[in-house]
């Protein structure tokens, strides 16, 4: 069928959950036009799989203002319960946020749909993909919309977050390799008669696994795994066999009642090889599916999104340096492949079935999480505080690493509040006024230029994602504003003179250079 001229923005995402919307928000706030294809009818499903938000995944949305919407929906959890009486502390987080959230995630789909919306993005439900092609200049993608017409909408670039079974995946040929992780895993919403002490329990003996999560509402989240009795994922949960599981693992059912929803599933450890293909990307689950161990999937996607997203706007406002949007599989892949490899082998570790085995798997638990480097550095994965990306051989001891939401002079006082606008900080340790006119002048909308709030001799450059792009101790100013000059000509692309505009880019938008606000002037 031929394009019908549909417009639809820069960037086409494919996909409504958490990971997409995220994507979108973060695009229509980088003044990018955006539309997100779902699948699924406006409605809202009270289905929901995902219910774990970790530290570092709220740092994300608390520099997008939404974290604490979010917070409001759940309970806070400041310790993970491994099995039985263990527990990993997460009270020792570093940052706002030392503990995981633990939400339906509706609630997290709901905050970042109404994000994306408020910014401008363009969503549009009951409208599934069927063919995509993708020339030198664009990707034309054929969608099938809701009254049954079939349409094709181009741009510049798509976006596949459409989970596991991904259209956009299948439509490229990539292979997904990998194997299943554990079969027929029971699901249920449930009310609880007698709630259990603390706030997540969880066990599992030779041949059962229980799990139960309060959602804050009187709902908990039940799951469970039986070794004696794996069905395929159609056939429906029998609540006989859930409480049955639930007291062979947990010695209690706890009163369960009173279903809201049912259902079965099966784990994969998957992950495509490729995340880019010329100008289509994927994202979340269509990229990657593991093991539900650890609460990983759901958080991993949003920061495959909060990767992807500034890359992609500086390509459309054509200032991309020409190896930034292969960044992002060179970044996402790896830690994609060790959440894959360790959710897998602690699912593992969990569901070994002989007594020496879950003896042996019960001391290992208590000895880690009582000693001290060990419990940090398991915290810090869990959480995604340690997610570090690679740097250059000699770069500053910072670079690739998580950027604290440090204090700055003036307002708004701190990191975290100048990095939703898809913008580049430069955190200064000295005022320095060619040090300003680099940022307010030369990569003008591209950088803020701020003055570090406490003593320090570190400057240092802060991705849009939160990341530390580089960094330098140097304090002689003169050596300082040429190597800050430098890091900005790597990272934000050539330099321009705010009062000069010549011709915009291929692709580009009007004001593609300027911030949100003064475009609007």
């Amino acid at each position: 069928m031929a394009p019908t001229g549909k417009p639809t923005g820069n960037v086409l995402i494919v996909g409504a959950g958490p990971t997409g919307l995220l994507l979108a928000g973060d695009l229509a706030a980088a003044g990018i036009g955006c539309t997100v294809l779902e699948r699924r009818g406006e409605e809202t499903s009270n289905l929901t799989r995902a219910f774990a938000v970790h530290a570092r995944t709220l740092e994300m949305l608390d520099a997008r203002g939404v974290a604490n919407e979010l917070t409001s929906t759940g309970r806070r959890v400041g310790a993970i319960q491994l099995l039985g009486t263990t527990s990993l502390d997460l009270s020792r987080l570093p940052g706002r946020f030392p503990y995981v959230l633990v939400t339906p995630q509706y609630e997290t789909e709901r905050v970042l749909r109404e994000r994306a919306v408020a910014e401008g993005a363009e969503i549009v439900h009951g409208a599934e993909v069927v063919g995509l092609h993708q020339d030198a200049a664009g990707v034309d993608v054929e969608v099938r919309m809701p009254g049954g017409g079939t349409e094709t909408r181009r741009a510049s670039y798509v976006v596949g977050a459409d989970g596991v079974r991904s259209t956009v995946r299948r439509l490229l040929g990539l292979p997904f390799p990998g194997q299943a992780a554990v079969r027929s895993v029971m699901l249920a919403d449930v009310r609880l008669a007698d709630p259990p002490a603390g706030v997540l329990t969880v066990n599992a003996v030779g041949d059962a696994f229980a799990f139960l999560a309060p959602f804050g509402d009187g709902w908990y989240r039940a799951i469970a795994w039986n070794r004696r009795h794996q069905p395929p994922d159609s056939e429906p949960v029998d609540m006989a066999e859930l409480r049955e599981v639930t007291r062979r693992a947990l010695g209690t059912d706890h009163g369960m009642h009173d279903p809201r929803w049912t259902s079965r599933f099966h784990s994969d450890e998957r992950q495509v090889p490729q995340y880019r293909v010329g100008r289509v990307f994927l994202a979340g689950d269509a990229a990657h599916v593991h093991s539900p161990v650890g609460g990983q999937g759901m958080n991993t996607g949003i920061q495959d999104a909060a990767n992807l997203g500034w890359k992609l706007a500086a390509q459309v406002r054509g200032w991309a340096p020409s190896w930034l949007l292969d960044s992002y599989h060179e970044e996402r892949h790896p830690v994609g492949r060790l959440v894959v490899r360790g959710s897998g082998a602690a699912l593992r570790v969990v569901l070994a079935e002989p007594l020496w085995a879950r003896r042996a798997r019960g001391a290992a638990a208590w000895a880690a999480t009582r000693t001290p480097p060990v419990a940090r550095r398991l915290a810090g994965a869990v959480s995604g505080i340690d997610i570090a990306y690679p740097a250059p051989r000699g770069s500053h001891r910072l670079t690739g690493r998580r950027a604290p939401d440090v204090p700055l002079a003036g307002s708004p006082g701190r990191l975290y509040g100048l990095l939703g606008d898809g913008r580049f900080v430069l955190v200064v340790a000295a005022n320095d006024p060619a040090v300003t006119y680099l940022a307010a002048k030369r990569w003008a909308g591209r950088v803020h230029c701020v003055l570090a709030g406490g003593a320090t001799r570190t400057t240092a450059l802060v991705r849009p994602d939160g990341y530390i792009a580089w960094a330098t101790d140097e304090t002689a100013p003169d050596r300082r504003a040429a190597v800050i000059r430098d890091a900005l000509n790597q990272w934000c692309g050539q330099p321009v003179d705010r009062h000069v505009h010549g011709p915009r880019p291929a692709g580009g938008v009007p004001g593609g250079d300027l911030p949100r606000e003064e475009r609007r002037t």
